[in-house]
């Protein structure tokens, strides 16, 4: 029986205080037009490569969401019932969607073609390429992924070994106890706890001084510039909002 949850991340959500403000922002970052067509229901979607970046007025205050694909979105609530967690959703479809959560994961079918348009990429950043799981308990938390996805973690040869769950197509899901983030915790307004949310993921850049420069200009906070760690190099920079994202070289 083929396992119902696909190895897919179809798009992360990003929480932002007002989804005008920040869908202009990340227009402007990205060289995009705004399309009136895709703003509904509180959210607004930027294709960025095989993976959406879709920007989430409704959540703010909460944990960024990581979007999985299923084939059988019943069967796959039923797996995640059995995995450890503090709340899970009923399956809610509409005829777009068949949809849940549990905890800061969504599980998702399409019922139809959404239409999202794609777009050409800018030169300086290009697809996302990894997607973070961060953690304090790597071995909980990597078998609870594992069990998700029904897949076994590698060792990333591009971020020093940490742990990886290779994606079929799109971006890979990457764990990190802090080794390579460096980041700290922030207050979850809505839920009253701090997280470590930092940086969300890894898009790619064929040249990493042009695009730290690119950014700056565009408004992003990128104060610590081009560091080294785990044989990696790479900057992060920061929405208004204060969501981060790590800019690094091309995957081999």
């Amino acid at each position: 029986m083929t396992h119902p949850i696909v190895p897919f991340i179809p798009a992360v959500f990003v929480p932002v205080r007002d989804l005008k403000s920040a869908t202009e922002w990340y227009s402007e970052l990205l060289g995009r037009v705004i399309a009136p067509t895709e703003d509904g229901d509180g959210i607004y979607i930027f294709a960025m490569g095989e993976a959406n970046l879709i920007l989430d007025g409704n959540a703010w205050g909460t944990l960024p969401r990581i979007m999985f694909d299923t084939n059988d979105i019943n069967a796959a609530h039923g797996i995640c019932e059995k995995l450890p967690h503090t709340h899970i959703a009923d399956v809610y479809t509409d005829e777009y969607v068949s949809v849940f959560t549990i905890d800061s994961v969504m599980i998702c079918h399409a019922n139809r073609d959404l239409g999202i348009p794609q777009y050409k990429m800018n030169g300086l950043l290009g697809q996302i390429s990894r997607i973070f799981v961060h953690t304090d308990n790597l071995e909980t938390t990597v078998h609870w992924y594992e069990t998700l996805l029904a897949k076994r973690v590698t060792a990333d040869p591009q971020f020093g070994g940490l742990p990886s769950i290779q994606m079929d197509q799109g971006p890979h899901l990457l764990f990190d106890d802090n080794r390579l983030s460096a980041t700290s915790r922030v207050l979850m307004e809505q839920l009253q706890q701090e997280h470590r949310i930092n940086p969300i993921a890894v898009i790619e850049s064929p040249d990493l001084p042009a695009a730290l420069d690119y950014v700056r200009s565009k408004g992003a906070v990128a104060d610590k510039g081009i560091e080294s760690r785990l044989g990696a190099q790479f900057f992060m920079f920061y929405d208004p909002d204060g969501n981060g994202y790590m800019v690094s070289g091309i995957s081999s």
